[in-house]
């Protein structure tokens, strides 16, 4: 699959490969040059410390709602799908996550929100066994905004179409944190899209990362826009992307093979 370099400046670098676009740049300084999508789906950074290379992810509350502004809601997109943790903050001093995106989203009406069940928490609780109970998580949220209806017909069956509509998704989240260190599953991203966009709709993932986003689209036949700050995550990205053209489609008349599990009962 070609990669075809399209701009390139001191600030930002662009490659199509396929049908997508993919930009190595801060997404604050190009959302507003970009055309309107069908779904922005995303997993923005958490805000809790982790080392996504170039950007920081330890920002206050205040600087963390201005990013989610700028770089989600103030995006031209019919529908936003966002994926949050849970809380940010230490245990001591933590706040949830849904108050912080109260703020920003405002003027968006939250249409849906989903579990995403990520299967067994890791780890053990021995460190504060048996006096000090703490919860681990295993699900974080996705947050849907925006109730316009789709442009066109989404492609999916009815039978998948009562399948997919439900709240809680058990999705195992089965990634490579060598190629990102808080990697979306594919899987996630893919019942998103076909929920949410149509058919050859403009999907954009303004926190691209390694690029699963850009893969669940290539999957579907939708078209892509990914914004990514960091080189070497977009490096990554575009070669997953590329590699997702020459491989047979992941998901054949919307039945996701067995390897990645997207069904209830069982994720750039």
């Amino acid at each position: 699959m070609s990669r075809t370099a399209i701009i390139s400046d001191a600030a930002v670098h662009a490659e199509t490969i396929g049908d997508c676009t993919l930009y190595l740049a801060d997404c604050r300084d190009i959302l507003g040059t970009l055309p309107k999508v069908d779904a922005l789906i995303s997993s923005p950074p958490y805000n809790c410390g982790k080392d996504y290379g170039t950007a920081s992810d330890a920002l206050s509350i205040p600087e963390y709602q201005e990013l989610l502004l700028s770089c989600i809601f103030e995006a031209e997109a019919d529908r936003l799908c966002v994926n949050v943790g849970n809380y940010i903050g230490s245990r001591s001093d933590r706040v949830r996550t849904a108050d912080v995106l109260a703020g920003p989203s405002k003027g968006w009406p939250l249409v849906d929100e989903i579990i995403w069940d990520k299967g067994p928490a890791n780890g053990a609780a021995w460190g504060n066994y048996p006096t000090s109970p703490r919860i681990r998580a295993q699900h974080e949220m996705v947050y849907v905004y925006g109730d316009k209806p789709l442009a066109s017909d989404s492609g999916i069956s009815w039978q998948e179409w009562s399948r997919l509509t439900t709240s809680i998704w058990r999705i195992a989240a089965s990634v490579s944190l060598a190629e990102h260190p808080a990697q979306m599953p594919v899987a996630l991203a893919d019942r998103l899209i076909r929920l949410y966009t149509p058919v050859s709709g403009l999907v954009l993932d303004p926190f691209m990362g390694s690029g699963t986003t850009g893969i669940a689209a290539v999957n579907n036949g939708r078209r892509f826009i990914g914004i990514e700050v960091d080189p070497g995550h977009f490096d990554t990205a575009c070669r997953r992307i590329a590699d997702a053209y020459r491989q047979p489609r992941l998901f054949q008349n919307d039945e996701p093979k067995p390897t990645q599990p997207d069904f209830l009962g069982d994720a750039a």
